[in-house]
């Protein structure tokens, strides 16, 4: 058990580290107001904390608490093994390939500043021009309303973007009305009566499998996802917070 404390000590701090180094990273490339930040000061001290009580147990200066840093070791395990295995189930969803027929590419809404796309609609701009520009049968539907802080909805956004890629505006529905992906897909199914047609949902990669359950959740009946995979500093940061949402969404049971 000494190596097994050991090893979780270790790996305790090496997080820390990382931690407090990639709030740094957030902080600069997105700014103190970014959503989830809490969330790495936060596990920080905790790891901090965890890692200064194993140090004391496994240096022999608290023995009578041997037993309760053994359950702590355990339970971390459990949990960082599921952790893992979720974010592999995350992973790859997100680089699975779509159905190349779709009648219909659903992108999915996300932050506006004004009116340009942030970094994470902008890559689902592209990938979704990249496939309707390969697929010119396919409808566009640009999905998302307008929220805080945002000139114009994100579906307007999503559409110019994709007019500049040189998608044909009549090839390009709106819906924004949505403030959520659960209101994306519902309100998109019924700009085209999408339940029994072919469709391709479009988000970033980290997002598809959540994205792709909710849609067939609602009833969509051929549905597949396109991950956007473009990379930027808070990517960790995305992925870390879906696992998260994932959890939240199975336990609302709209998962």
């Amino acid at each position: 058990m000494q190596v097994f404390l050991w090893i979780t000590l270790t790996v305790l701090l090496i997080y820390a580290v990382f931690a407090f180094l990639y709030t740094t990273v957030i902080i600069y490339a997105s700014g103190r107001a970014t959503s989830f930040l809490w969330f790495w000061p936060t596990t920080f001290f905790i790891a901090l904390l965890a890692g200064v009580f194993l140090f004391f147990v496994v240096t022999g200066r608290l023995p009578q608490l041997r037993r309760a840093a053994v359950c702590f070791g355990i339970f971390f395990w459990v949990l960082f093994t599921g952790f893992l295995v979720m974010e592999a189930v995350i992973f790859s969803a997100g680089r699975k390939v779509p159905e190349d027929d779709a009648e219909y590419v659903i992108i999915l809404g996300a932050q506006v500043r004004g009116e340009v796309p942030s970094l994470v609609l902008n890559a689902r701009i592209n990938a979704a021009a990249d496939y309707l520009l390969e697929h010119p049968g396919a409808t566009a539907v640009a999905s998302g309303g307008k929220g805080s802080g945002e000139n114009i909805s994100e579906a307007e956004a999503i559409k110019r973007g994709l007019m500049r890629r040189g998608i044909a505006e009549e090839r390009i529905l709106l819906e924004d009305r949505s403030t959520s992906t659960l209101e994306n897909l519902k309100f998109s199914a019924e700009v085209i009566a999408a339940y029994e047609k072919k469709v391709v949902v479009v988000t970033n990669d980290f997002h598809i499998y959540r994205a792709v359950h909710l849609a067939e959740k609602q009833g969509y009946k051929q549905v597949s996802g396109l991950g956007a995979t473009e990379f930027y500093a808070v990517t960790i940061q995305y992925y870390v917070r879906e696992f998260f949402a994932v959890i939240l969404e199975t336990l609302r049971g709209t998962l």
